[in-house]
């Protein structure tokens, strides 16, 4: 199944109209996600036998990138989204699975943020903890919740499940992400789930084509507004270019080596996150430079694509704490 043709058509005729009210107003995204999901497009990564497209973490990748060259909240919603769903798919509900297949159900993960604590009572399971930077919180309809090296179906609906009300942030303002509490939050033990190995790769290189969406869109609108003519300005977007396609480079082969390989990509999986957060910052900046004055239209989205940039790095997990990770991984090996 192709939804490159349908995705074009959203992105041309729903998302992009609607990026700078989504940014400006720090609106959720529904239309956008609505359109999304009645094309297919938020089941193409379930299972093909309970109606999903059946695509793999690449079209994922794609899809995010393609979506965040005009919108990054749009595009890190999918991220989290299709992080969550690559848990589901292996060991979530039948009915869950089949309501994102048909593009009703919006998922995403809350996986950052102190474990917390976990106790039984017979076959319901009682979950207390804080959750920091999740995507989408109070407009999802379910979130996969970490607890130590467990996983946890959590329905939006659940008593004891707390978000604000207010909590409109500086960049990507459109995720509404924000701290979730569960306070304590139950669920019946046949909530678990058992693919925790998958949220965190997935998570990690959708966050990378996030930000290969936000420099490419960043430099189509240096281009655009500057044509190209001015000597003063070659230097800085051919660093742009070069910065935005070492990235992808990287990327290509991070998916290559998490397709054929995962047992050995943990460490290329955080190189990506780190390089494509880091240059995105780096891109967006030179965009900014370019363009002077006129970075800050708002017609241009240079200057949104340049706080998303900043606020895509506060995302955990942050750059300091992946560098740590492989740190530690170095010492240890």
């Amino acid at each position: 199944m192709t939804y490159r043709a349908d995705l074009l058509r959203i992105v041309r005729n729903v998302v992009a109209p609607s990026a700078a009210d989504v940014d400006q107003r720090a609106s959720f995204p529904r239309a956008a996600l609505n359109a999304l999901g009645a094309r297919g497009l938020l089941g193409m990564t379930i299972s093909r036998a309970v109606g999903g497209g059946g695509q793999d973490l690449r079209s994922a990748a794609r899809v995010v990138e393609h979506v965040a060259g005009v919108c990054g909240a749009t595009a890190s919603v999918l991220r989290s989204h299709y992080a969550a769903c690559a848990v589901l798919d292996r060991s979530g509900p039948h009915r869950v699975r089949a309501e994102i297949a048909a593009g009703r159900h919006l998922t995403t993960l809350a996986a950052f943020g102190a474990s917390g604590e976990v106790s039984a009572h017979g076959d319901v399971v009682q979950v207390r903890a804080r959750k920091s930077w999740v995507i989408a919180a109070g407009e999802a309809d379910s979130y996969v919740w970490s607890s130590g090296s467990a996983l946890w179906l959590v329905p939006a609906q659940a008593p004891g499940l707390l978000v604000p009300a207010d909590h409109a942030a500086m960049g990507l303002r459109g995720t509404v992400a924000t701290c979730v509490r569960a306070d304590p939050v139950r669920v019946p033990a046949s909530n678990r789930l058992w693919s925790e190995e998958l949220a965190l790769p997935w998570f990690l290189v959708l966050g990378a084509a996030v930000s290969l969406g936000l420099m490419e869109g960043a430099l189509a609108a240096a281009l655009g507004h500057l044509g190209g003519g001015d000597p003063r300005t070659r230097a800085d977007l051919a660093r742009m270019r070069l910065r935005t396609d070492s990235v992808r480079v990287l990327c290509n082969d991070t998916l290559s080596a998490v397709t054929w390989h995962p047992e050995r990509s943990a460490d290329r999986v955080r190189l990506l996150a780190v390089t494509a957060t880091e240059a995105a910052v780096a891109v967006t900046d030179l965009a900014m430079k370019v363009c002077g004055d006129a970075a800050f239209r708002r017609d241009l989205g240079i200057e949104r694509r340049f706080r998303d940039a900043r606020a895509a790095a506060a995302i955990e997990p942050t750059v300091d704490f992946l560098l740590d990770e492989v740190e530690m991984r170095s010492s240890v090996g």
